[in-house]
């Protein structure tokens, strides 16, 4: 019989680098695109599309019933741009997302660095630098970046990129009041930036082990307005309380008619599925994808094959593997988590 272990709130409870939160998004005018997409080694067309339907589209692929392998002419188009040098501050800002989307951190940073030199004054370029030094495991950079944004952005803003730099650089439970205190005095300004701060603040209740208060967070706004890593915040705090019942029943309709959901949809589901005993149907897609990503070489996704083989097919040893090569590419807070208690978990078991 096979081992099912705990699903941890310290491993799963704040987001990993490879599905990073929502950054400000009215103010980058760009939604963080998920990390976790299904890739085509098919050779891929340019599109000939403006920075604002660029923009648009990686605005949509947050949403969990966008395919993915539709970014892909979008990433083309925008190498072939900086290639000829004729690509433009807005451009560069989405190429940046798609590299960083890629984990390609450095080179996303470097695209940062040269809109910055030339656009200093630009919130949306700070913001997702700072998100991308996260990534990075670097929290002091990211917390001089935030600081930068002051008489740039709302306190609001401001203060949840420090406070989410600050849980990086020195985690405690204290940032969560400190935080939730600053959106009460000053309330968002616009639905995306309320669904990025109460996912934040989702987050630090789950470091805190308080799954009841990350769901009230999270569901301050529609389901319908969630992204991706809204609905695996609400996921994690669904499973804690063995209410993944409502998983099945709320996050299933969303992907229903996507043929390349995303990684973290399909590995919730699955997780809700062993949870309820209710049949296996998304963990036979899970297996299918993790499967795929084998084949074929692909490391982006590494965590989710991790948590996979560990809680899924309870394979510690295998869970070790891709939870060491994760480490290797992304090295945020969370990705040290994940690794640590992976290896626990892995040494018990012999």
């Amino acid at each position: 019989m096979k081992r099912i272990f705990p699903i941890s709130l310290t491993l799963t409870g704040l987001l990993t680098a490879s599905l990073v939160t929502f950054i400000a998004l009215a103010l980058i005018c760009v939604k963080q695109a998920v990390a976790h997409t299904y890739h085509s080694h098919k050779p891929v067309k340019t599109v000939t599309m403006t920075a604002d339907q660029m923009s648009e589209l990686v605005n949509q692929s947050t949403r969990p019933d966008f395919n993915e392998q539709d970014l892909a002419p979008v990433m083309a188009t925008l190498v072939r741009l900086a290639e000829g040098e004729r690509i433009t501050h807005q451009e560069r800002l989405v190429y940046a997302r798609l590299l960083q989307h890629q984990h390609q951190f450095a080179d996303a940073l470097a695209e940062l660095d040269t809109l910055l030199a030339k656009r200093p004054d630009q919130p949306s370029a700070l913001l997702l630098q700072a998100n991308v030094q996260l990534n990075q495991g670097q929290p002091a950079l990211a917390r001089q970046t935030c600081l930068q944004l002051m008489g740039q952005t709302s306190e609001l803003v401001m203060a949840t990129c420090l406070l989410e730099a600050n849980m990086q650089l020195s985690p405690s439970t204290q940032y969560y009041s400190q935080l939730h205190n600053i959106s009460e005095k000053f309330p968002a300004t616009s639905t995306e930036i309320a669904l990025w701060v109460n996912e934040v603040l989702a987050d630090m209740a789950l470091f805190a082990n308080q799954p009841a208060t990350a769901i009230k967070h999270i569901e301050q706004q529609p389901d319908s307005d969630w992204p991706i890593s809204s609905w695996v915040a609400w996921s994690k705090a669904k499973l804690a309380l063995q209410q993944g019942n409502d998983i099945l029943a709320r996050l299933a309709p969303e992907i229903a008619n996507n043929p390349a959901p995303n990684d973290s949809a399909l590995l919730y589901l699955a997780l809700a599925e062993q949870q309820t005993g209710e049949g296996k149907k998304w963990t036979t897609a899970m297996a299918q994808r993790v499967f795929i990503r084998e084949q074929r070489g692909d490391t982006t996704h590494a965590a989710e094959v991790a948590l996979y083989y560990l809680h899924l097919a309870a394979e510690p040893q295998q869970a070790l593997h891709w939870a060491n090569i994760n480490w290797q590419q992304a090295k945020s807070f969370n990705d040290e988590q994940l690794l640590s208690k992976i290896r626990q978990l892995a040494a018990a078991e012999g």
